[in-house]
């Protein structure tokens, strides 16, 4: 066997055993040869908690049971992104960027996103709501994007029901003011870029398996519609008109 034989070979075996799960490696790199690298200092990155504020309680039409089972996946999620991070920045330290660098790096953006996503989603429900009102801000700017709140609901709601696994989401556009509906398959695909998100439902099945089955998205989309958090929508499109991408966006336009 020659050296750089067994070179793969050790890298090999490096990374069988550092990823736990199976992550797609269609197109990774060529492993190269190893070389005496000197280890630097690791600067370990910011480690994140699950945020016990966000979790939503006595909602209208979803248990406490299937919030319970939805918030452990979340804190899957945040502990997935911390030792993905500590791997990382262990083989930064080493300068090693090869095949288990490449596929970690390719992993950690579900897993950022899987949380992230999980966070918006839990904190946008709260028991109690009332409708949202003809005089918010929200409201009007539904009314020039879709026609009025009816007309986004009923987008909003069939799209829900689409089959297929992933989420729905309200985002604003800085560039131009609107709001628009996504489909979003994995976490991390089919973000548009830049977009505020504003209202985000989870169409997992993780999200209503546990009370209406594989057949129970349709009344799941209306439980959780029925549980927005809309003060906290609103907000969250103030902070988007209100934030410095915006303003550059629209000062870049109107100089134009």
């Amino acid at each position: 066997m020659t050296e750089s034989d067994e070179a793969k070979k050790a890298a090999d075996a490096k990374l069988d055993e550092a990823l736990e799960e199976s992550f797609p490696a269609s197109d990774a790199p060529a492993v190269t040869p190893a070389v005496e690298i000197k280890r630097q200092e690791v600067n370990m990155p910011y480690k994140y908690q699950a945020r016990p504020e966000l979790r939503p309680m006595r909602l209208t039409g979803i248990s406490e049971q299937q919030i319970a089972q939805h918030w452990t996946l979340y804190e899957g999620y945040v502990k997935n992104v911390n030792a993905l991070n500590e791997k990382l920045a262990a083989l930064t330290g080493k300068g090693d960027f090869g095949l288990e660098f490449a596929e970690l790096k390719r992993r950690i953006g579900f897993e950022y996103d899987g949380m992230i996503l999980h966070e918006h989603y839990f904190g946008m429900l709260k028991s109690g709501q009332k409708p949202l009102g003809d005089d918010a801000e929200l409201s009007k700017l539904m009314k020039d994007s879709f026609g009025g709140y009816r007309k986004w609901r009923e987008e909003f709601s069939a799209m829900g029901k689409m089959r297929g696994v992933g989420w729905v989401i309200l985002y604003y556009d800085a560039r131009t003011g609107a709001l628009t509906n996504h489909w979003i398959n994995l976490h991390e695909d089919g973000h548009p870029a830049g977009f505020a998100p504003i209202v985000v439902m989870d169409v997992w099945e993780h999200a209503y398996m546990v009370d209406a089955g594989v057949t129970g998205r349709p009344s799941y989309v209306e439980a959780f519609l029925e549980n927005v958090d809309w003060p906290k929508a609103e907000k969250m499109l103030g902070d988007a008109r209100g934030s410095k991408m915006t303003r550059e966006l629209h000062e870049s336009q109107s100089s134009a």
